[in-house]
């Protein structure tokens, strides 16, 4: 753990030139001025963290998340549904994940390039994955439901997408930041303990039941993500026109530019 980078202030092996390169593009990121990058100390960002209701927000629609997205552990099962035996239904695991695999690299780069519309893209991927709950709770055939599984996987992409945002919703202090994240990761995975229980095997082979849960968490989870959403353009709408209206740019909270991803 001694190799990796801490802050560009305290890592020792970074060039004074590096280290001044560093702290430059983290405050144009949006963490506020430089001389005023560090001055949380841990306590503080911690308090910062607890005390910011986005925080649990993001913790309780990220467990919701999960829940929907509780088929991954599960999918071996749902391939044998389709009726071949051991060895092909473990091969007809891989596509999906691959094609999976692919289209999240695509969406991640190019929503790291644009800045902007991570919730768009994160609900496209929900409404595929939806879309493929649908498809599964319809029908038996086994090729509609094969489709219906590389539908599934595409919520792979909005996740990853996703925590880049909500990575970015908290950019401004370092020490908050770093909280917040480990906050809404760990009381997200409650979604997969509930997850763990919305398969019995007594509601295969259909899994109709099951795929209604999971529908119903990315409806729930898509509707708060859409929440926080709105809330960030607003905030957004407020710093631009804050920065129209002041007469001194000392006035401004915020850095000049400084935008929320959404």
């Amino acid at each position: 753990m001694f190799i990796y980078p801490d802050f560009p202030h305290n890592t020792r092996w970074l060039t004074p030139e590096e280290r001044a390169l560093a702290i430059s593009h983290l405050a144009d990121d949006g963490y506020g001025k430089v001389d005023e990058l560090w001055k949380r100390t841990t306590m503080q960002g911690l308090w910062d963290a607890v005390s910011d209701w986005k925080v649990w927000w993001f913790a309780v629609a990220v467990m919701s998340q999960l829940v929907g997205q509780s088929f991954f552990i599960y999918f071996p099962t749902l391939c044998a549904t389709l009726g071949y035996d051991t060895t092909v239904t473990l091969l007809l695991c891989a596509p999906p994940w691959v094609f999976a695999g692919m289209v999240a690299f695509a969406l991640t780069w190019y929503s790291d390039k644009k800045k902007q519309r991570r919730y768009n893209y994160f609900v496209v991927s929900n409404a595929l994955a939806a879309l493929g709950f649908i498809m599964s709770i319809s029908t038996m055939n086994n090729a509609a439901r094969y489709i219906s599984l590389f539908l599934m996987t595409q919520v792979l992409a909005g996740s990853l997408v996703l925590w880049g945002w909500i990575s970015n919703t908290f950019i401004r202090e370092p020490a908050k930041r770093a909280v917040a994240i480990a906050l809404i990761n760990a009381l997200g995975q409650i979604g997969n303990v509930v997850g763990s229980y919305v398969w019995p095997s007594n509601w295969g082979p259909t899994y109709r039941y099951s795929y209604v849960v999971c529908f119903a968490a990315l409806m729930v989870s898509t509707g708060m993500f859409g929440g926080m959403y709105m809330y960030l353009k607003h905030l957004n709408e407020q710093i631009e026109r804050n920065e129209r209206d002041a007469k001194d740019v000392k006035e401004l909270r915020d850095p000049i530019g400084f935008r929320y991803v959404v």
